[in-house]
Formats: C-alpha cells, structure tokens, sequence
C-alpha cells in the first residue's frame, strides 16, 4: 500500500478548506490503515498482526487508535487476555474488505493496461484440478474470452476457499463447506458437479476389495487427523455429522499425500472424492466407496461484492454449462 496521505479516501487533509476537522465515520481513512484493520480484526491479536504486517507492535497500536480517531469509533475490545472486535467493527470489517479488495483490483488493472494485456482474472483451485468440468470449464473460458490472461493457483488442504479468504483469488473452484459460507457471509457459491467420496484403504484391509461400504464399517477404524486446515471441512471429510464420539487418530498430516501414505502403510483410513479415487492407479492403495454418505459438491465461488467483470463472465459461463447439460438430460 502507498504510504500515508497517498492512499485517503472520503475527504479530508486536503478536502475542500473550511471543512470541519472533528473525527467522523465520513472522514477520510487511509488504506494502509485499513489493512492494519484488517489484519487485526483476522488475527485477534496484535503480535502476531503486527508480525504478519512486518510493523513493530507499537506503530500497529498507535495506527489502530489513530484510525479508530477518524472513523469515530471504537474497534476493538481490549483486555489483558484477549482483542475482540466491538460490535461497530463486526459491521464495518467487510466494507474495509471490499474497499481493499478493490484498490488491488484497480492497481491490479493498472499493471494489466502498462502490459498490455486488457485483464487477467486469477483462479483459486481447492483440490478440484481433478474434477472433469475444471478443465472444459477453464478452456471454454479461454476460447471465449481470449484477451484475458488466466492465472490458477493450487490450494491444498490448508486452504479450502482456494485464495478468497485472503482475496488471492477473484474466483476459485472449491469444496465445500468451509467455514464463512452462509447468510452475510459474502461469499456466494454456484454448484457445478457433485461426486462420491470413497475411503482411502491399505491395498490388504479386509474391506479392500469391496466394491462399497457403509460408513458404520468404517467409523472405527484409525483415522488421519489433517492438522492447519478448516475445521468445518475438516469435519465434512470425517463425517463428523455421523459420529457419536470422536473418530481413533492414527496419523497426522497436511497434505493429500499424508493421506494416501497414512492409508498405504495401514496406520489410518480418510474420506477422497471420486475424482481423486479413480484418477489413476495408487500402488499399495485400494479405493471403496462409502455409499450413505452425501456426495462432496463442486462450486464455483465468490465474494459477492467487487467482483470484477471478467469473473462475474467465469460465473455466467458456469451457469450456462448447467443449463445445457439439463437440456441434454
């Protein structure tokens, strides 16, 4: 961000002369500020805000109380355990998310006109580079629109919302549900496909070669716990909703590789969709679908405000796809 004084937006310093200069929600605020903001209100706490931010702790505090000065009120409730956001905050956290959102779109847009190229849209994928419709989604996109330069980036477990909880992505295929998803969440989610999840199995488990399960023939079987991710995906790939005591951890992991290679060596079973399962052939892994269990959903998603035009174009393309594969049916 621009240094202070480059980047206030609503008035202010060097408004209109003759204008009062008594702190107000209307006065103008400085972005680097609101990314102070931001940061905090994320962290909850202001060590580990202000070493995310690479600022001494100090400077955060006093920019932080500066900003609450010209906004006119309290942000934050401050204790000698805990930061917590004031219900004022709460409110005003996601329009200094969208402004932000959008300064880096139009600095983003600024460097795509010195380039030379008319606009780039940037795609988070949630382990959904597998999923068949990504790829005809993804080349339909190009061949339609072929001045925009697509730029995809792969999120691993650590980040079910493939780049929108950090606004690295405009749009992003996922895996839901995460957490943040629902009503004034600001997040809006399109349904593309819907597949299968099958329990990852060492090659000589007794139910290896069965062709299905159901899910209590497996509940109590050792389990990987994925540690750094989503807790509310998390529990969608245990099954959490159909257990009445907490699943036997027999591994610990992060990626899907944890996975597969805690299920290979025997030491513990996890849930893969289909696309993964039938990818190709895993030596030493054997794949069965547990057939009462809900299907995992593919979305396209995406903040519902700012949204640059050529996602909005991802989104209505998505949603002509579904139309037309009705239309076969």
């Amino acid at each position: 961000m621009s240094a202070v004084g480059e980047t206030e937006l609503f008035g202010g310093a060097t408004a209109d002369a003759g204008r009062s200069s008594e702190p107000s929600a209307g006065a103008r605020v400085d972005l680097r500020l609101l990314d102070y903001f931001v940061a905090v209100a994320e962290e909850l706490n202001f060590t580990r805000a202000a070493r995310r931010l690479n600022v001494a702790q100090q400077s955060l505090s006093s920019a932080i109380a500066r900003l609450e000065t010209q906004v006119g009120f309290a942000l934050f409730e401050r204790s000698s355990r805990a930061v917590g956001l004031t219900e004022a905050g709460t409110r005003w956290l996601p329009h200094a998310r969208d402004l932000l959102a959008a300064a880096d779109q139009c600095a983003r847009v600024a460097r795509d006109i010195a380039a030379g190229v008319a606009a780039t849209l940037r795609i988070g994928l949630a382990a959904t580079a597998a999923v068949e419709i990504t790829p005809r989604l993804l080349n339909a996109y190009a061949r339609r629109y072929p001045d925009v330069q697509l730029v995809t980036t792969h999120h691993g477990f650590e980040d079910p919302t493939g780049g929108l909880v950090n606004r690295t992505s405009d749009v992003a295929i996922v895996r839901p549900p995460f957490t943040g998803l629902g009503p004034g969440s600001g997040l809006e989610l399109l349904v593309v496909a819907t597949e299968a999840r099958f329990v990852a199995l060492e090659a000589a488990h007794p139910l290896a070669s069965r062709r299905s399960v159901t899910f209590d023939e497996i509940a109590d079987l050792p389990w990987i716990d994925i540690v750094g991710s989503d807790p509310v995906w998390c529990g969608f790939w245990r099954a959490s909703e159909r257990r009445t005591r907490p699943p036997r951890i027999g591994a610990r992991g992060r990626t899907l590789d944890d996975l597969l290679d805690a299920a290979r060596s025997g030491q513990a079973v996890g849930l893969v969709p289909a696309s993964i399962a039938l990818a190709q052939r895993w030596p030493g892994l054997a794949f069965v679908e547990v057939t009462d269990l809900p299907g995992s959903d593919i979305a396209l998603a995406w903040h519902s405000t700012g949204l640059p035009a050529p996602a909005r174009d991802l989104v209505d393309l998505a949603a002509a796809f579904l139309t037309s594969e009705d239309d076969r049916r």
